[in-house]
């Protein structure tokens, strides 16, 4: 571990830190360019609120300089800041009146009176602290060109009387990195303590999220339902009918060349109306809105054969509200596809249980093992799903297996 990652999330902790470590890590000049590049945002804003005329916008330009300032920390090494601001839609007028409404909007206005304040003081002491610096470093340089230097009572007039004081540049330059370091440091806590989100706004943006992520579920459910009802009522029936029209044909024909080819094309037909029934109870299965979760999950399996278990504190035929028991079938149903699929599994085991309003299903496979919930897979999806009503799906796979789904989540109902 390098220096910088040591003190990653804490410039107050680089400054306080060893003077080695500080000194010899990318921190100080990475303070210098931060505090360089705040004075000329904090000049800039200063001039803007010198000019009168200019106030009435101050909360549009501290909106942009808020923006700014959230991802400028990671100069620092810091974590980017959190955006308060919830998303806005409608017209300009209604945008800029719920951004007014907001209360980090008045926080960025007064981050950037802050940062107003903070350059001219700041340029002051760096500038003087600087050209202190300069000065005993060039002291030499001066006296040869046939200046003469004054340094409080002393005057230096040959030029062995300047190289006597260039040692002194040394620690006024370190102080010098130390106070852009210290300048730095400040204007990013003030940075985190204006810009950042407060415990509420965190609470509303969770909230919000909650919401748009439920509504995305309930559209997919209801999607689902709309498919199932067009399979069932469409292509399904149509099988149905060929199935039944072929059987004619194939009783009426006396050629057994003839009968023989039309069976052939029965059967192949009925596998395809089997395997198209398999799809629509898996896509929505009627069994789960008539019966329950464990009745629904009985009739999983296939190549596989699933064993449903009562545990600890879970009655026959309890019901679920709908939108749990959907996300604990289609969480058995996808482990038990990738159990067969994926695992070689020959047994899946699927335990009910229920305990102080929580209820879990534990789903457990003898196959292979090494299933890794990574993005945009299946098992990805259920953990998201299980999620957006406030429950947990844990993954246990270890290569070799078994591999184990646990899902948790309190119930009402």
């Amino acid at each position: 571990m390098t220096s910088d990652d040591a003190f990653r999330l804490s410039p107050w902790r680089m400054l306080s830190g060893s003077p080695l470590r500080f000194l010899f890590s990318s921190y100080p000049w990475r303070a210098v360019a931060y505090t360089i590049i705040s004075l000329a945002l904090g000049w800039t804003v200063f001039m803007a609120y010198v000019v009168i005329v200019l106030l009435p916008f101050a909360p549009a330009w501290s909106i942009l300089l808020g923006r700014i300032e959230r991802q400028r920390v990671r100069m620092l090494r810091m974590a980017a800041i959190a955006d308060p601001h919830p998303a806005v839609t409608g017209s300009f007028g209604a945008r800029a009146r719920a951004r007014l409404a907001e209360p980090v909007t008045w926080r960025e206005v007064v981050y950037s009176l802050a940062l107003a304040a903070f350059a001219p003081l700041a340029t002051l002491g760096l500038l003087i602290a600087c050209v202190l610096t300069g000065g005993f470093a060039a002291a030499p340089l001066v006296v040869a060109a046939g200046g003469q230097m004054s340094i409080g009572p002393w005057q230096l007039e040959t030029p062995q009387e300047a190289w006597r004081v260039v040692p002194v540049a040394l620690p006024l330059f370190i102080l010098t990195l130390y106070l852009f370091g210290a300048a730095a440091a400040i204007m990013a806590s003030i940075a985190a303590g204006l810009l950042g989100p407060r415990e509420e706004e965190l609470a509303a943006q969770v909230a919000d999220l909650r919401s748009s992520r439920g509504t995305l579920v309930g559209s997919f459910e209801a999607e689902r339902r709309r498919i199932e009802r067009d399979l069932h009522d469409g292509p399904q029936q149509h099988l149905v009918g060929a199935v039944m029209h072929l059987g004619e044909i194939a009783q009426d024909s006396d050629d057994p060349a003839t009968r023989a080819h039309i069976e052939t094309a029965q059967a192949r037909v009925e596998r395809a109306l089997a395997e198209l029934r398999d799809t629509v109870r898996g896509v929505n299965p009627r069994v789960l809105d008539d019966h329950g979760v464990e009745a629904a999950c009985a009739e999983l399996g296939g190549p596989v054969l699933v064993r449903v278990i009562r545990g600890p504190g879970w009655t026959p035929g309890r019901r679920l509200p709908a939108e749990t028991e959907r996300a604990l079938f289609y969480t058995a149903s996808e482990a038990v596809t990738n159990a067969a699929k994926h695992g070689g599994a020959s047994t899946v085991t699927i335990e009910f249980a229920e305990a102080a309003g929580v209820v879990s299903m534990t789903v457990t496979d003898d196959g292979c093992g090494g299933a890794v919930p990574a993005a945009g897979r299946g098992l990805a999806g259920l953990v998201e799903r299980a999620a957006t009503i406030g429950a947990s799906l844990t993954v246990v796979s270890p290569v070799g297996g078994p591999t184990v789904l646990r899902w948790s989540g309190s119930v009402r109902g």
